[in-house]
């Protein structure tokens, strides 16, 4: 009976054996197969680093593409100015019925149809009905336009003013992605802070309540800690509020529907220590100070322009015609060229209107021009001085940081002995979350005022 019962167990053994190895088999082609395309949906699902989010930008910001439309506003009205040199050519057919005795004698003199009898004087005053179709083109050659010369020079610099403030909305955009992509790793940073002080907290909660099963501390004690457990959750979930905040902004910048889970990639690099700002020059060849200098030309052309309306105008202009009965009928034609000086010498003051207008926008354009450069001066002066102060605020922040972390890690050690209060405790950690937020805030100072003076200068500082 006994070797009986221990054949069974042993047969079942042998097949609970196979059943695993069978399992353990599965189980190995299951990670080999599945699990990378697990963890490469994982890594590549919204993550995306700063040169993607410029590239994105750059392609469905949605003031980039208004910039850009701007632009092609600016270049057609431009190329209406070729109007000034080119022909102007006009085909047209007209059909014309009437019973007018000086038009009738005129569409049969163009149809040429004329005839003796036609001078009957009882024809000529009442011809009766009759149609004529005209078919014709009309060649229009500008020749002298003095003024129009000048206003399609204005055209010109106006467009190319409009280009350079298109790629200054560029740089715009692009220092905007780079200030949002930088909070949103300064926010991802923060939560992992404040994870690690929950983490922090919570374990001392919980050596907080064995302690005072074992009757080391009080009721108080552990009533502090859970009040500040409670803090750091709280203090967990606003950062990550602030988070997502980011996120959906630098998602806005991109031109992204759903910003989720956007997630910033690039690794978090803090800035060198002694770091220092060179003494860089105002950089005046920026595409909007240069945008500014074709509206001072532009207005210098308009008032040249306004002044050159005195100037006659001299234009040719040629016609062909064909004329018929019938319609589309060209048994009859005729041309006509010529040529036509026209000369404005008095219009009621309105050119005289035009000359003082001109000269005063021209005025009030290079007072914005200089006025634009001194602002520009002063803010580059305090960029420099901004991004200085944060790298002060950055090396003293590091400093505090790590003390405050070393504080943290030795009062932990004497709270675990019972060594420590809790109340000490309690500030050393608050103590470190705060210096540790500081210094993150100092980081991201330092990287906005460096973003906002590459920005002003419109060129990467070293």
């Amino acid at each position: 009976m006994c070797a009986c019962f221990y054949i069974v167990l042993r047969r079942k053994r042998i097949q609970n054996q196979k059943y695993m190895q069978k399992l353990s088999y599965r189980l190995i082609i299951f990670l080999v197969f599945f699990i990378p395309f697990f963890a490469l949906a994982q890594t590549n699902g919204n993550n995306i680093s700063l040169e993607e989010a410029l590239l994105k930008a750059e392609e469905n910001n949605k003031e980039i593409q208004k910039s850009k439309a701007r632009v092609d506003i600016a270049k057609a009205s431009y190329l209406q100015s070729h109007s000034l040199f080119l022909p102007g050519i006009n085909l047209s057919h007209t059909a014309v019925r009437t019973n007018d005795p000086l038009a009738s004698f005129g569409f049969k003199l163009k149809q040429e149809v004329v005839t003796t009898a036609d001078f009957n004087p009882v024809l000529l005053n009442d011809p009766g009905s009759m149609e004529n179709f005209q078919t014709q083109i009309k060649v229009e050659q500008p020749l002298l336009n003095f003024d129009g010369i000048h206003e399609r020079k204005a055209a010109k610099y106006g467009y190319e003013a409009v280009s350079l403030q298109s790629e200054r909305t560029s740089e715009y955009v692009k220092f905007e992605v780079k200030k949002a992509y930088k909070q949103l790793q300064i926010a991802q940073e923060a939560v992992n802070v404040f994870e690690e002080v929950k983490a922090s907290t919570d374990a001392n909660l919980k050596q907080s309540l064995d302690f005072f099963e074992e009757d080391l501390i009080k009721e108080v004690d552990v009533l502090a800690a859970k009040v500040r457990a409670l803090e750091v959750e709280d203090q967990l979930n606003q950062t990550k509020n602030q988070r997502q905040g980011a996120v959906d902004y630098l998602a806005f910048l991109l031109g992204f529907e759903s910003s989720n889970d956007l997630i910033a990639s690039d690794p978090f690099q803090e800035p060198f220590m002694g770091s220092r700002v060179d003494d860089e020059k105002t950089n005046e060849d920026r595409s909007d100070i240069l945008a500014y200098k074709k509206g001072v030309l532009a207005k210098e052309q308009m008032l040249k322009s306004a002044r050159n309306k005195f100037l006659p105008r001299l234009n040719a202009f040629g016609a062909y015609e064909w004329n018929d009965k019938e319609f589309l009928g060209t048994s009859a034609n005729n041309y006509m060229i010529g040529a036509s000086l026209s000369w404005d010498l008095f219009k009621g003051y309105k050119n005289i209107g035009m000359i003082k207008k001109a000269k005063a926008e021209l005025q009030l354009q290079k007072l914005d021009f200089d006025d634009y450069l001194e602002q520009n001066n002063l803010k580059v002066k305090e960029a420099k001085r901004s991004l200085v102060l944060s790298i002060q605020k950055i090396e003293t922040g590091r400093l505090a940081k790590e003390q405050s972390g070393e504080a943290l890690r030795i009062r932990t050690n004497r709270f675990k002995q019972g060594l420590e209060k809790m109340t000490d405790l309690i500030q050393s950690e608050t103590l470190y979350a705060t210096k540790n937020l500081e210094y993150l805030n100092a980081i991201n100072n330092y990287y906005s005022a460096k973003f906002y003076l590459e920005f002003l200068l419109e060129k990467e500082l070293k």
